[in-house]
């Protein structure tokens, strides 16, 4: 079974992991990444979390799924002790609370943007949009402005 695609941004340990939202990959944080990098030298692990990218793809959605591939991975890649800085957007950031309730021993900091630690049902309401985007045939359209949903 294939893993989650990351990419490292900077060189030595891993300091920071970054965890991208809804629709979103890994190299959605690369800009953030190399500055980080610049800055300090604090290198970054950027991840593909599954169903996006690189990645692995399922057929279903599960956050707890989700958090426990990220913790393997983190333990796989750098040992017994990771002790990184998770940071997640949206989606991600879901993902980064979970790793850190389930897996604490990865985890050094936190940090969560755009996401409130409450249960959310988005992901219901968004699988029916994606399948429908999924679903279009853009070929049958001549011009971009045809392809708006009205």
């Amino acid at each position: 079974m294939p893993g989650l695609h990351t990419i490292l941004v900077g060189k030595g340990r891993p300091y920071y992991v970054f965890l991208h939202g809804l629709f979103g990959r890994g190299k959605n944080w690369a800009g953030i990444a190399r500055a980080v990098f610049d800055a300090n030298g604090d290198a970054s692990v950027l991840f593909d979390l599954p169903n996006h990218g690189n990645s692995l793809w399922t057929t279903h959605f599960d956050y707890v799924e989700m958090a426990d591939l990220i913790a393997a991975e983190l333990r796989t890649k750098l040992g017994s002790a990771p002790q990184v800085t998770l940071v997640g957007h949206s989606m991600g950031g879901k993902v980064a609370m979970l790793v850190a309730l389930r897996h604490p021993d990865v985890v050094k900091g936190l940090v969560v943007i755009d996401i409130a630690p409450a249960e959310s049902r988005q992901i219901v309401t968004s699988i029916p949009l994606a399948s429908a985007m999924l679903n279009l045939d853009l070929n049958a359209f001549k011009h971009r402005s045809e392809r708006r949903v009205r």
